[in-house]
This record gives structure tokens, sequence and C-alpha cells, in this order.
């Protein structure tokens, strides 16, 4: 399983992932340091049925990732539903401790509102324990049927490994949202690296490159 669209299947994903990014610098991302917090509107949806979808605006999604342990920035989607075989899984399967286990992550578009600056377009990743948002978007997109048509404030608290993110809706709109003239990242070129199986080893064993540094996780979402 690489990337998960629909509620039906974030929340499976969420349930169970999956035994465990693309051309980043390319793209702006929303980072936070413990205490701060910030606005931001959710540009997308998570389910095509939501009322608020647009189809040119597309999902944002989940993706199921391996990350090298020794290399944060060797990440790659984990293949083993699209193409049978993946490089990360049967490294977890040899090593179950070595850190190699698929890990689910949220990827969205957002429009922030940081008070230093006009509002831009950022690209939300989280990661999907209850320690991020992202069970809390799901939750409420099933309950309330829409995460874009209102503002949400997020807050970060903490460091490294003891890091917990809230999010907090705030007022809805009374009249649509227009972003039809925003730019918004096309997530499964810029936020995700998907490599045929072929490539997988030597890119997570590989020399360091320019492109490896272009990948979103050096947070701690």
């Amino acid at each position: 399983m690489g990337i998960v669209k629909g509620l039906k299947q974030l929340n499976k994903a969420l349930d169970k992932p999956q035994s465990s990014g693309g051309d980043g610098s390319k793209a702006r991302w929303v980072k936070l340091e413990d205490g701060e917090s910030v606005k931001v509107r959710f540009l997308q949806e998570l389910d095509p049925d939501s009322e608020s979808y647009i189809d040119s605006s597309g999902l944002g999604f989940i993706a199921v990732e391996h990350t090298n342990p020794a290399d944060y920035r060797k990440k790659a989607l984990c293949t083993m539903e699209d193409q049978g075989k993946c490089w990360g899984c049967e490294q977890h399967r040899k090593n179950y401790k070595a850190g190699w286990k698929g890990k689910s992550r949220l990827y969205i578009n957002v429009l922030v509102y940081d008070g230093k600056e006009d509002p831009y377009v950022a690209i939300l990743s989280q990661g999907s324990s209850g320690k991020t948002i992202t069970p809390t978007l799901i939750e409420y997109a099933g309950e309330m049927g829409s995460i874009s048509n209102l503002m949400w404030r997020i807050k970060r608290t903490g460091l490294k490994t003891d890091t917990s993110y809230t999010a907090i809706p705030l007022a809805k709109d009374e009249a649509p949202f227009d972003h039809s003239a925003l730019e918004l990242y096309k997530l499964e070129e810029v936020a995700v690296r998907d490599l045929p199986y072929d490539e997988q080893e030597s890119f997570f064993n590989g020399e360091d490159s320019e492109q490896d540094s272009k990948s979103s996780s050096d947070l701690d979402w």
C-alpha cells in the first residue's frame, strides 16, 4: 500500500499501518516550533464524497512509506500492494526491530495564515498516531462532511519524539471560500517518492545526493 485516499481507506490505514519524499525542495512545508500555533485552511478534502470536494483540487492522502533508519532522507513509498514486492518490507521482515516498518503519513495542501506574511500555500505533513492531528481530521471529516469549509488552528507542543499536535476547528465559513486562483502542489509528484522495485535498494543504500535533501521529513511530525 503506497498512497491511500478516501475516508474508508484512510481509516483502515490508521487502524492497520503497513509494513513501512519526493522533490520536497520545490515545496513549502508547514513547520512549527514547540509552543507555536498557526491558522490554516485546508485546500483539499479527504474524501471525494465530501460536500466541499472540488475535483480540480484533488484529495489529501495518507502515504505508507519506508525510511532508512540510518538516514531519514532516504524515504520512499511502500510498493508491496502496487508492485507485489517492496525492498523496505523485505528489510522489515529480516529484522522487525531494525526500524524499516512502514509508517503512514498524511499529506495535504493548506493555506497558511501565520501573521508574518501574506497567506501562502504549503504542504502539511503529519504522522498517523494519536499525537498528531490526522485522527482528528479523519473523524471530523466523517462526522461533519468537510474539513475545508472553515479555518483551523494547529498547535505544536514538545520536542523530537515527545511532540504532539492539536487541531482546533474555528468558525465555519458563511460563504464558500474561493481558492481557484491558488496554485496547489501536486502531492504525488512533490511530497512522496515512488520508485520501481529494481531501484529501491540502490536508493535506500546509495550515497547522499542533492535529491535526498528534498524530503519533508526532517520534521518531528
